[in-house]
This record gives C-alpha cells, structure tokens and sequence, in this order.
C-alpha cells in the first residue's frame, strides 16, 4: 500500500507493471513485459520523477474524468429549474474542465492477483454533487482494462459523465486508426458549436500518421468504441476497446507531436449547455445510490521488427530478485 509522503504506488499483475499516483488519481505507467522475453514497452507515455512530483495528473500517463469530461462552459449549468456552478479549475480560463477527480487524493485498496481498485469521495451538496468515484484495473495474460465508475449519493438527482485520459507516446512513426460518425466546429475555447461531417483532416477511418495532424483536438460521437495504434518503429500495436457507456472519444494530438491522447468519453464537452447535442452523447441523470461506468481495455501486440525504442526492463526494475514493485520516490 502507498505510504504517506511517497507519491508514486506501484503493482505488478501478470505481464504488466501498473504505476498509480494516489494524488489525482493517476495512472503513471502501464509497463508490458515483452513475450519474446527482450525487455518491457511503455505502453503509456514515459513518466519521470519530475512529472510524478509535479502534483498534476496531466503530466502522467492516464486520469480519471468525473462528473464530467472535458470543458463545462463558463463553469455552470442549468438543471432541475436552478443554476449548478463548479470550480473553473484551469485559471485565467472561465472553464471548467476534466471535472474534479483529477484534483481529488484517491485510497488505493489493498490489491488481489489480478485486480487493483483505487477510489475518491466527493461532498459538494451546494453542487449537489456528493459521490463516491473508483478505478478499477483488471488484467489478464494479453490486455489490461480500466474500470472507471461513479455512485451517486446526493439527496437530488444529479447529472453525471465520465471518462478516461490517457496519453500516448508519439513520434514521427506513430498511426491511429478509429471510426465515427460525427465531428464538431469549435469555437476558440475549444467549445463544440455545431455538429459536422468528419472532413479529411479528421478522418481516421484508414489509419494515419499522427504526424499530419499535429495541433489537433477534435470531439467524435459514434465511433466504434475501438481504436487501433501502431508504432512501426518500435514494433508493436495497442488495441484500445471501449464500453457501450463510452460512447464518444476526444482525439488530442499537440503541436510537439511526441504524444497525443484517444480519450473515451460518454458524452459531448459542455452539453450541459447544449441540449441539442443530447442526442449525440449525453451526460446520466443518476438518484441516489444509482452508477455510471465505462471501461477501457489496452491490448498490446508485438510485430515483426527491429526491437528499437525499447526499455531494458533491468535497468528499470533492477535485477531480478532485487525489483521493488511497491513504492518508490
């Protein structure tokens, strides 16, 4: 178990080394033991003690999204006949944005073989968002999937959305490759304004390299809750497969190019705000004691070529015999 003061837990299941910052909630590394037995791939971005100290998830591999994904206009919504403000918690912004798990300390639990579950606790009742919210890892000899869940237990219904954030290595030799159905324009904070057809620069259907679509960030409904990476030069690929629950996907490629993010989502940024775009993924009105859940499964391959931009797993873990799983600084 993570001990006060140490920052980073660490947890190994199977083929795969899971790192977990408690503050924010973050997954910091999802490490995969080659089969072919030549070292370890991070399938995450790589992670340095810096980005684990900073104290922000977005430095690290993958945070949680609760109660809602992405950016929430000007902070506040309408619902139920009154006015629901949060946190604009990326100042000089007037928006919120990723909603507040993020920014919560989560308990990690005491781990099986298999499954590792880490949870946070909200109490917001001027809100009206008071839940529990949890993450739950399970892995098997091939893939690894992120169970990302919260329960209502406001007095009042309340409107809920969720999802996942995890950032990808990039590089000049890195393609993405995802169906969908629908794009959105934006305006200049990134605010969805009207729904339109996915134009070439937005289409992924056929794979492209993500080096062609730097700067970008566009928001897809309907996609086919699968998305497939590929990093030739490394030789190896990630499935990624999302529940029904995660509807939508946010595709985020920054202008450096060395990583970028496929983020499944259950609902369109700020429709809060916008109830014509209900129909294209809308948030969850949960009671009390009701959930919203939604998972995302990573599922590694490795491919037939030279094994460069790969990790040592020794020089990472120690020799074998003297690797510490747990905690480290």
């Amino acid at each position: 178990m993570a001990k006060k003061g140490e920052p980073e837990y660490r947890w190994n299941s199977g083929p795969f080394q899971i790192g977990i910052v408690p503050d924010g909630g973050a997954i910091s590394r999802i490490d995969w033991i080659r089969p072919d037995g030549k070292g370890i791939i991070n399938l995450l971005r790589p992670v340095t003690p810096e980005a684990i100290a900073s104290g922000n998830p977005s430095n690290l591999g993958c945070f949680p999204m609760v109660p809602f994904a992405n950016r929430l206009a000007f902070a506040e919504f309408e619902f139920d006949g009154r006015i629901v403000k949060v946190p604009a918690n990326r100042p000089p912004s007037p928006h919120a944005i990723h909603g507040f798990g993020r920014s919560s300390e989560w308990q990690i639990e005491r781990p099986t073989v298999d499954t590792l579950r880490f949870n946070h606790k909200h109490d917001d009742p001027q809100s009206g968002f008071v839940y529990v919210a949890w993450q739950e890892i399970k892995v098997t000899e091939g893939d690894v999937t992120i169970e990302i869940g919260v329960r209502h237990l406001g007095r009042t219904p309340m409107p809920y959305g969720i999802g996942l954030h995890p950032w990808f290595p990039g590089g000049e030799d890195v393609s993405v490759a995802f169906i969908a159905s629908d794009s959105f324009a934006t305006d200049e904070d990134m605010l969805p304004t009207a729904r339109t057809v996915i134009d070439l620069g937005r289409d992924f259907s056929d794979g492209r390299m993500i080096r062609h679509n730097l700067a970008l960030d566009a928001h897809y409904a309907g996609w086919h809750l699968e998305a497939d990476m590929v990093w030739q030069d490394a030789g190896y690929s990630v499935k990624m497969l999302a529940s029904d629950s995660l509807s939508n996907v946010q595709f985020y490629i920054p202008e450096d190019g060395k990583t970028f993010c496929v983020e499944p989502v259950s609902h369109v940024p700020n429709v809060h705000n916008r109830p014509e775009f209900k129909e294209l993924g809308d948030l969850v009105v949960l009671d009390n004691n009701q959930t919203l859940t939604g998972t995302m499964t990573l599922i590694p391959t490795l491919h037939e070529t030279p094994d460069s931009g790969l990790v040592d797993e020794d020089e990472v873990f120690g020799k074998p015999g003297n690797r510490d799983y747990s905690l480290v600084d």
